[in-house]
């Protein structure tokens, strides 16, 4: 008798298959069971690996021992008679195949059947590569549609926001700034990934599950807890998730006194990184806290204003100015403070007509460079005073700065989005586009970097690519005006005038409703029912910082009027408007609308070289235009 047919006979290959489907099934039921009653990650590995070692002992078990209707007994102690019956045989060994058709099917659904989130996310892909190669208006079918699968970089984390357990609800900001205290531990670790804040924390009091919220931000690590603040104590639980599997690779619970509370932070930041370094073969190790205060009472206000400044509106900025100034006086040595109020003037102007940007300027460089005073190692001030050289000119040192910044922090998306924004500025497209890119991957839920990221392609002449990425936003953001005001640009730049009417009314009725008239009255210009030179001066006349005025009817930006000028055939008022914000030194967009593609009828002409040169810019579109001219 051969060996395989003595396996059969002692049904030690019977005990194989049944074996090996137990197993599995009870690892499915595990998994689902044990993170609901917050089970240890380490829990669900024991198992797998008890499950495992227990496997050879089963088989040399079923070799010596045999189940027969009169009982367990040794197989030297079964007649032939008493072996179980063929029928009986026939049937385990059905059961087995059916179990094993089964496991192997629910391995390989697991592993290749599109999930809603990659098939929608493929589909948006799709759509963009089929607008990029074509005309907005184009009437051609669309490609089939590819299903693809996103895979995460293997460093790759989000810190969600820890849930508010408190039985105050004014608490919310704290359970937030321990979720941001801990992203900022860990986006300092030049090895990992770090979603942004505002892509992790846009997900703050959803539904949507971890494996959900890993796709759409690309991470393959999840970071959730939850926050429980009574008197002086705090009670923080934190688990790890790989999203790709779902098992907790640490679930920890922290009772500490609130005066440990930056202790803490650092300690759960440890132990992630001592459970990457397992994962990654990798030693991270996150540096100091940026909590850079033991005053409790500084803290709670920064982490207020951090949350404010995230917001980019002009209440929710003033509010965050109050809020880091008394966070300033109550510790005197506090960086953070200052590195917070220097982030907030470096944009104030962009979207508050109460500060001048010369003013908003000078008091982001103050602070920021007292922060720097108080604390080398920040990364927020060398950003900001990154983005004031560069609108000063001095864009070699602007590089160098900004290039510090991103060194102290290389998951700091705001570093990679000012340093995108501000090579484009200089000429060089390709380089701020990567770097542009760069921050949409770290912060894929950012408002403001899509809206970066959109008016660059649109520089490149890629309007269809331009309005993808602002429609990802759209999609959970839609009344969003930034990137609204981009859609409508790309429609009116391409003589799409129809989308263009229905893009600028959506856009006025999000906060300006006073604005209809004029869109009304460029889009029937356009379309020649309408008198261009009348709008045109009305365009040229607004101030700078009207569209960010309230009571103003000015809808469109800066780096925009010129482009419409031109459209609207008005060539020497576009250039009188160029040579008008060259000569006013401030924040005003001049670069971004001299890298318009609009603007190619106007290129050539001296006066509007001379921008360009007191610009000290490049323009990157120079070249196809006027060689062509000439």
């Amino acid at each position: 008798m051969s060996f395989i047919a003595e396996l059969k006979r002692r049904n030690v290959i019977r005990m194989a298959g049944l074996y090996l489907v137990g197993a599995w099934l009870i690892v499915q039921v595990a998994e689902t069971l044990l993170p609901i009653f917050g089970t240890p990650g380490w829990a669900l590995k024991t198992l797998v690996v008890l499950l495992a070692l227990g496997f050879v002992p089963a088989l040399v078990f079923s070799w010596v021992f045999e189940l027969t209707p009169q009982g367990l007994k040794r197989d030297s102690e079964i007649p032939s008679s008493d072996s179980i019956a063929p029928q009986t045989a026939r049937r385990m060994d059905r059961l087995i195949f059916v179990g094993l058709l089964a496991l192997i099917a629910a391995i390989a659904a697991d592993r290749y059947w599109p999930r809603a989130g990659q098939v929608a996310e493929s589909d948006a892909a799709t759509r963009a590569s089929s607008d990029s190669a074509q005309p907005s208006d184009s009437k051609q079918p669309a490609p089939a549609r590819v299903k693809t699968e996103i895979t995460a970089p293997a460093n790759s984390i989000a810190v969600l926001p820890f849930v508010n357990m408190s039985s105050d609800p004014e608490q919310e900001y704290f359970s937030d700034g321990i979720s941001e205290e801990i992203l900022n531990v860990l986006a300092r670790t030049p090895e990992l990934q770090v979603a942004a804040r505002t892509s992790s924390f846009s997900f703050k009091g959803g539904k949507r599950e971890v494996p959900e919220i890993a796709r759409a931000l690309n991470v393959r690590m999840v970071l959730e807890g939850s926050v429980r603040k009574q008197g002086e104590r705090v009670r923080i639980t934190a688990q790890l998730i790989d999203a790709q599997n779902g098992f907790h690779l640490l679930s920890k619970t922290f009772d500490r006194d609130l005066k440990d509370i930056f202790a803490i932070q650092d300690e759960i930041a440890r132990a992630i990184a001592d459970e990457l370094k397992v994962k990654l073969g990798t030693a991270p190790a996150p540096g100091a806290t940026s909590a850079g205060t033991r005053n409790i009472e500084a803290y709670d206000l920064y982490l207020q204003g951090l949350g404010l400044w995230q917001l980019r509106r002009e209440d929710s900025l003033w509010k965050a100015i109050g809020l880091f100034e008394r966070a300033a006086a109550a510790d005197p040595e506090f960086a953070e403070a200052h590195a917070g109020l220097a982030l907030v003037y470096a944009v104030l102007a962009d979207y508050s007509a109460r500060i001048t940007y010369a003013e908003s300027r000078l008091k982001a460089r103050d602070h920021a460079e007292r922060a720097l005073g108080l604390d080398s190692n920040l990364p927020e001030p060398y950003a900001v005073l990154a983005q004031l050289a560069f609108r000063e000119r001095r864009r070699a040192t602007g590089d160098v700065l900004s290039q510090r910044g991103i060194s102290l922090n290389p998951s700091f998306a705001t570093a990679h989005q000012w340093r995108g924004t501000s090579l484009m500025e200089a000429g060089d497209l390709k380089a701020g586009l990567a770097s542009l890119e760069r921050a949409s991957a770290l912060d894929p839920r950012s408002r403001v970097v899509a809206n970066n990221h959109g008016w660059l392609l649109i520089s490149l002449g890629r309007y269809a690519e331009a309005n993808v990425v602002c429609e990802r936003v759209l999609a959970f953001a839609p009344d969003y005006a930034y990137c609204l005001d981009n859609i409508a640009f790309t429609h009116l730049s391409s003589g799409n005038l129809d989308a263009a009417r229905t893009a600028l009314e959506r856009r006025v009725a999000v906060s300006k409703p006073q604005a209809l008239g004029l869109v009304t009255r460029l889009v029937d210009a356009l379309q020649g029912r309408g008198d261009r030179t009348q709008v045109a001066a009305r365009l040229a006349a607004f101030s700078d910082q009207s569209v960010v005025d309230p009571d103003s009817e000015n809808v469109f930006q800066n780096n925009q009027v010129p482009s419409l000028l031109v459209l609207l055939g008005e060539n020497e008022l576009a250039l009188a408007r160029m040579e008008k914000l060259a000569r006013d030194d401030s924040l005003s967009g001049v670069e971004w609308a001299i890298m318009a593609p609009a603007l190619d009828p106007i290129r050539c002409d001296p006066r509007f070289v001379a921008v360009v040169t007191k610009m000290q810019t490049t323009d990157p579109h120079f070249a196809r235009v006027c060689r062509k001219a000439r």
